[in-house]
């Protein structure tokens, strides 16, 4: 039965149709492998895109992230800040990043500048500050200087409306003791914030940290610069040591900070959450 089946099958015209067909695909599929072998596979081409865009640190600027810095035109270095970052800094201009720090006080052309006068007694307030039982008196009445020296001044006038609006005396000296104490227990770095050198293409210390003054005044920088950092790091709770009174001076200094800082030379950008 099952020969019968197969003779019956294979003669039947479609049957033969079937056959012939699958001899010309086995040929066609042969000739095929054979076209493949001896021409080979085409090779796979991959146009030239060239270099492409160098990275942040390759250009020179500050990655995200990283804290950048330009320097005001024609003017003078800040005591405060790190001298060879100054040298290195590019120029501020039209084109620098809404976030870079502006540094630079004065005019390098003025013969009798009253910047001068007025970061002298800034500076001389903070070293009080910094060392004396009622430093926080001579810092008070340094504030209270600064605002009604600064207040018309379209360049300051913002940061003075801001810190203006405190209903009672802030406790500066507290709040620099505590934080510089504590931030030299949780951390060997003396530096509270680094800026990219755009020549060096590193990060290096903003900060002339060889100055007590300024390790102390900057100590709680990581929380009074900028205002979201609760909960991290370098937050203010941990930098107050958990304290609530020292806590409690942060939301009372920070605009004062922030225009004693411009009114030093190291100018932040308009607060913003979250700038860098």
């Amino acid at each position: 039965m099952r020969e019968d089946a197969a003779v019956t099958t294979v003669d039947h015209p479609r049957g033969l149709r079937l056959l012939e067909l699958g001899r010309r695909v086995l040929s066609v599929g042969t000739l095929s492998a054979f076209v493949i072998v001896a021409v080979g596979c085409p090779a796979t081409q991959f146009p030239d895109e060239g270099p492409g865009q160098p990275s942040d640190w390759a250009n020179s600027q500050a990655p995200a992230g990283v804290i950048g810095a330009c320097r005001e035109p024609l003017s003078k270095r800040p005591p405060i800040v790190n001298s060879q970052l100054w040298e290195n800094m590019r120029r501020c201009d039209s084109k620098t990043p809404r976030r870079f720090l502006h540094i630079g006080y004065g005019k390098s052309d003025a013969a009798d500048d009253p910047s001068d006068r007025r970061m002298a007694t800034i500076l001389d307030s903070v070293r009080n500050g910094a060392t004396e039982k009622d430093g926080n008196l001579k810092m008070l009445s340094m504030v209270r200087s600064v605002k009604g020296e600064l207040g018309d001044d379209p360049k300051f006038a913002s940061r003075v409306e801001r810190s203006s609006g405190r209903t009672f005396a802030c406790d500066y000296a507290y709040l620099f003791g505590t934080t510089e104490k504590q931030r030299q227990s949780v951390a060997d770095d003396p530096c509270p914030a680094y800026a990219f050198d755009p020549k060096e293409r590193r990060e290096v210390c903003l900060f002339d940290v060889s100055l007590r003054e300024v390790r102390w005044l900057t100590s709680a920088w990581s929380c009074l610069a900028f205002t979201d950092t609760v909960g991290e790091g370098g937050s203010c709770h941990r930098l107050c040591a958990y304290d609530d009174h020292c806590s409690a001076q942060v939301s009372c200094a920070s605009p004062d900070f922030d225009l004693t800082l411009c009114a030093l030379g190291v100018c932040m950008p308009d607060k913003v959450a979250g700038i860098l």
